[in-house]
């Protein structure tokens, strides 16, 4: 026997190591221990598992509680590294009670990827994370992009609690209201655009990194590799062309690119041009010393 949610969604396989006993309660395989979640009522099926989660844990134990917690991630084979979606995927599920403790649930289905997201062009190479409201996708669900210029597993982590944010809002507050009420109790802060999680979350963080396992990634330069000291050629004329870094348009030209202060600081809202070589350096501050941000 399986299991569906009443509202719908995917079939997974039944857990029985925390059955109540009672004959009304089911539960899916794929949340267990720390992660189980009892407000969701899901009812029994002989449709066949279509959970990939579910389906990734093989056989379960049935009757038998196990003597160890239950992993938070989803098993792979052993010859073979958790790939990066699955690693968002299991680290989402491994979050979602700090959600339900704010009083701001996740939506049960999340589609979350490694990538930049639509309009992260060359000059705001800086967005790291991005998320999509249900309404324009087809099957009502959001989507999470994370940007492959990150690797360090903490900061994923704490990029995908603020994208998770805006998905438990469903991005209708933008970064103010419910979602920067939410985003601070869950231990984020800074400029709501641009959070960091507190040094507290950030060694949660590190701790969940460390249970989940390796983020099998590899850092992506879209503006480039950092550069290296290279020797000079014997004759500066048959210095070869540098290849295009991408299958996309062609490198544009020197772009002076738009960078300005928040109307908030004392220089109300100081804007220069600059060009993308010297933001790779570093960011400008305005006159009162406060770092500006691409306009």
């Amino acid at each position: 026997m399986n299991v569906i949610s009443v509202l719908g969604g995917k079939v997974h396989k039944r857990q029985t190591a925390f059955d109540d006993g009672g004959p009304e309660f089911h539960f899916p395989l794929c949340r267990t221990g720390s992660m189980t979640n009892r407000g969701t009522k899901y009812r029994p099926t002989e449709a066949e598992v279509t959970c990939t989660l579910c389906l990734s844990y093989g056989t379960p134990q049935v009757e038998e509680a196990p003597e160890a917690p239950a992993p938070v991630t989803p098993k792979v084979a052993p010859d073979r590294r958790m790939t990066r979606e699955e690693w968002l995927h299991a680290a989402i599920e491994a979050l979602r009670p700090e959600f339900e403790k704010i009083g701001f649930p996740l939506p049960e289905k999340v589609h979350v990827s490694v990538g930049f997201g639509y309009g992260a062009k060359r000059e705001s190479a800086k967005i790291l994370g991005q998320c999509w409201a249900r309404r324009v996708s087809e099957d009502d669900v959001n989507h999470i992009f994370i940007s492959p210029e990150l690797k360090q597993e903490a900061r994923v982590l704490d990029v995908l609690i603020h994208e998770l944010v805006h998905a438990a809002d469903d991005c209708k507050s933008g970064h103010k209201g419910d979602f920067a009420k939410a985003a601070k109790a869950l231990g984020l802060t800074g400029k709501m655009t641009a959070t960091v999680a507190v040094p507290e979350l950030s060694e949660k963080l590190k701790a969940l990194a460390e249970a989940i396992g390796p983020y099998d990634h590899a850092t992506l330069y879209p503006m480039g590799k950092p550069i290296q000291p290279k020797t000079e050629p014997e004759d500066p004329e048959e210095t070869p062309e540098e290849p295009p870094t991408s299958s996309g348009p062609k490198k544009q030209g020197t772009r002076m690119i738009k960078v300005a202060c928040s109307t908030e600081c004392e220089c109300g809202g100081y804007s220069v041009r600059t060009t993308a070589k010297w933001i790779e350096v570093g960011m400008p501050v305005c006159p009162f010393g406060t770092v500006m941000d691409l306009a």
